[in-house]
């Protein structure tokens, strides 16, 4: 049969006295355990609910609105067209006399050229311990499996193995894939490139150099032409 401790209600119950048997005092101890993690849990996710508050404590769409427009170098004449309302409407939005539609946000999420962080003017949560820890053992495995393949150059590993890893910090350690499951997806992509005539992202950056380095060459002979015949151009 379990231990079963009933403890005296009208005394503290997590005090280990000297009447108590060896089991009892092993329950309280195990409690007292339990109730430190409580509240040390408890004072961290205050310390992260103040951080998250701090870091948001400028939060605007109408500010992030603005900055959104700057960054893409649209008018809000542009701007309202592209949104679908009118200038005097989308002026109000700006200056945050109206309330931006959900709609006309989520139209603009969808563009992918904005994160949301940025189009509220807020900086975005921290990468806390745990999370950061998950993020490199979770990279550090996905490279270990990824290496075990035929691979043309080790560094085509990495990509892959910061795709994997990164899952943590953008869907949180419930949501994510195995590691072995996703290396399979990963690997199975890389080695299509393969097959597809890719031959490692060193040569992909090897081949980028020399188109540049050709294009800065060519550049440089029509100047020297320009020079040598002025009439020419």
């Amino acid at each position: 049969m379990p231990f079963r401790f009933k403890p005296d209600p009208e005394q503290d119950n997590l005090v280990i006295r000297s009447t108590m048997s060896a089991q009892q005092k092993g329950w309280t101890r195990r409690k007292q355990i339990e109730r430190s993690q409580a509240g040390q849990q408890t004072e961290t996710e205050e310390a992260r609910t103040a951080e998250r508050r701090y870091r948001r404590r400028e939060m605007s769409l109408s500010q992030g609105l603005r900055k959104y427009r700057g960054q893409r170098d649209l008018t809000q004449d542009q701007m309202a067209d592209e949104l679908g309302c009118s200038i005097r409407t989308y002026r109000r939005y700006e200056s945050g006399e109206h309330d931006i539609p959900s709609s006309l946000l989520l139209q603009i999420l969808a563009r992918g050229d904005v994160d949301i962080h940025d189009l509220l003017n807020v900086r975005q949560d921290p990468v806390w311990p745990e999370t950061r820890d998950m993020v490199i053992d979770r990279y550090n495995e996905a490279m270990a499996l990824l290496s075990e393949q035929d691979l043309y150059l080790p560094v085509d590993a990495e990509r892959p193995a910061r795709n994997i890893a990164g899952e943590v910090a953008e869907l949180g350690e419930a949501k994510t894939t195995s590691v072995l499951t996703r290396v399979k997806e990963e690997w199975r992509n890389l080695n299509q490139w393969y097959q597809d005539g890719g031959w490692g992202w060193d040569g992909v950056e090897d081949h980028w150099s020399e188109e540049q380095e050709e294009e800065r060459r060519a550049k440089r002979r029509a100047r020297d032409a320009k020079k040598k015949y002025p009439g020419s151009g």
